[in-house]
């Protein structure tokens, strides 16, 4: 009989980030297709000067008001994260960069500050009701801070990297604060008509006394412009999920997830949505095979930019987690009451508003409701959330 040695949790991920990063290279070295855009006069033929080509076109398409369709133009060139909802803005931010780019800069930077408040409202659940059924109320006070660069390597290639700080204070002293740390670095590759990106990624969450979970992974993406409104994403991405030393430790886990999107611009470029199918699979690290689990989904964003200052825009989420490992139910005297397999459906929907009151500055009141439905009793979840935000963009 030969039995197979298992490798160490460290090993499995590095054999997971080494296979993301050949995926990525794969993905760089396809030229992808080249099809015509209208709306704008067609793009230069591919190898002359897609980076140029590109931002011009998207400045091209600001100018003439239609924003969704410029933000597509830009983002074949770089993929800021963490951008504001309202296209408008999204499209300034990348046509500083094109500017700086005509002038000869390769470099282009952008940040933002925001602070406001708003309250929390936990819904009732079995959860709630099984643990004494006492909802969570509270106040909270919010800020953020964040920014990127862009820097143009070559006529085809370009990298741009973003940060984005949370943090937020709750009114409860006996409640934990919530502090989280995004960050993003990226390769992108210019095509006729599309993009290649090959990117890291990553977030540090705080979980309280015992320290901070660690997110950080390798992902890929091909973009296919099918024209000068519409827009193609395939995306795949190798992460680790690490929690804290402490009681939380058996949670951590690696996690590969794919996405596929359409992003079509609207009502002539002042609005545009994005409808996403996603799925993965998620395993422990730590042998807890109780955390094992598929999962798929899909999601939903539009944003509408009704004229300079105003604007809206919605979000929503669907998804499915599918375990592995069947679960016992135990009374009292750890004699098994039931078995079941554990399943759990999640939901989100977000809305909010944009005002722009004055040139860079911006009031945003937002609401987001979130549903975790589950077979498992302490699976459930839901609550409510107001805030309002004022932002400085710089």
């Amino acid at each position: 009989m030969i039995i197979a040695s298992q490798p160490e949790p460290g090993e499995g991920r590095l054999r997971n980030m080494a296979a993301g990063l050949v995926v990525g290279a794969l993905m760089l070295s396809f030229p992808g297709p080249s099809v015509a855009a209208g709306g704008v006069e067609p793009a230069a033929v591919a190898g002359s000067d897609p980076i140029g080509d590109h931002f011009e076109r998207g400045r091209a398409y600001l100018e003439q008001g239609r924003y969704a369709e410029a933000v597509l133009e830009f983002e074949q060139v770089l993929t800021f994260e963490n951008l504001p909802p309202d296209l408008r803005q999204q499209a300034e931010i990348y046509d500083q960069a094109a500017r700086d780019y005509e002038a000869g800069r390769r470099l282009s930077t952008f940040g933002y500050l925001e602070t406001g408040g708003g309250y929390y409202r936990e819904n009732e659940t079995r959860s709630t009701n099984a643990a004494g059924g006492d909802p969570i109320r509270d106040w909270f006070w919010k800020a953020r801070a964040g920014g990127g660069l862009g820097y143009t390597l070559t006529d085809a290639f370009s990298i741009d990297a973003t940060l984005d700080y949370r943090f937020r204070y709750y009114d409860d002293p006996n409640r934990r604060d919530d502090e989280d740390l995004r960050w993003n670095a990226a390769l992108s590759r210019s095509l006729a008509n599309g993009s290649q990106v090959l990117g890291l990624r990553g977030r540090a969450s705080y979980r309280g006394p015992d320290g901070y979970r660690q997110d950080y992974g390798v992902y890929a993406r091909q973009g296919f412009n099918l024209d000068d409104a519409n827009r193609i994403e395939v995306e795949a991405e190798l992460r680790t999920r690490e929690y804290p030393r402490g009681r939380e430790r058996d949670r951590s886990r690696d996690i590969a997830q794919f996405w596929l999107r359409w992003t079509r611009s609207l009502f002539d470029g002042r609005a545009g949505i994005t409808l996403t199918a996603l799925g993965g699979r998620e395993w422990s690290n730590q042998g807890n095979r109780q955390r094992d689990q598929d999962f798929y989904g899909a999601t939903a964003s539009f944003s509408m930019d009704l004229n300079d200052q105003f604007g809206f825009f919605l979000f929503g989420l669907y998804e499915h987690n599918a375990f592995d490992e069947d679960r016992a139910v135990l009374d009292d005297n750890l004699d098994t009451l039931a078995v079941y397999t554990r399943s759990d459906d999640l939901y989100e929907l977000e809305a909010g508003l944009t005002w722009e009151f004055a040139p860079s500055w911006s009031l945003r009141p937002q609401v987001l409701w979130l549903r975790d439905e589950s077979t498992s009793l302490w699976g459930n979840y839901s609550s409510t959330e107001l805030w309002m935000m004022v932002r400085k963009s710089f």
